[in-house]
């Protein structure tokens, strides 16, 4: 059945990774030649008529696997008849995640902040919603966990 506790984390880790679209992410301000924000997708100067060395090409792996984990998190939902497929899933969204993180985190700021010169201010709103898709996908995969063992023991009563 759809009504259930995991369909709310799910659809909460959905929400989470779209919000991690919209919101930007960091800032590199300073007295560097670059002043820039930086969301998911896209990198915006504040200083007017500046050409960035950052092409679309930086932003195409990051964005891929938020995009994978947003996605899959909302088709998950409707897995809900095959509980095992569904807890797969789950699981394989957790590692992309955990490597959309990694990638955020050790190559893309990184990489910002030696183009710039600055050190990155962090927006924590935008940088708190990977980690909340984490742990409502956890919760998710706990809640799935809990209603197959439910399931079974009722199949042994029978």
């Amino acid at each position: 059945m759809i009504q259930r506790k995991q369909t709310v984390f799910l659809f909460l880790a959905s929400l989470a990774m779209v919000l991690h679209f919209i919101l930007p992410i960091a800032k590199f301000l300073g007295a560097g030649k670059f002043q820039l924000q930086y969301y998911l997708y896209k990198v915006v100067s504040f200083v007017p008529d500046v050409q960035l060395p950052v092409t679309n090409n930086f932003f195409i792996t990051g964005t891929a696997l938020a995009g994978v984990v947003a996605l899959g998190s909302f088709i998950a939902i409707f897995l809900y008849k095959n509980r095992i497929l569904q807890i797969k899933v789950i699981r394989m969204l957790v590692l992309f995640l955990l490597a959309h993180i990694a990638i955020l985190f050790f190559f893309s700021i990184p990489a910002l902040e030696k183009i710039s010169g600055n050190k990155a201010e962090f927006d924590y709103l935008g940088v708190s919603m990977p980690l909340l898709a984490f742990i409502f996908l956890i919760l998710a995969v706990r809640g799935i966990i809990s209603d197959e063992k439910l399931v079974r023991s009722a199949d042994r009563l029978r």
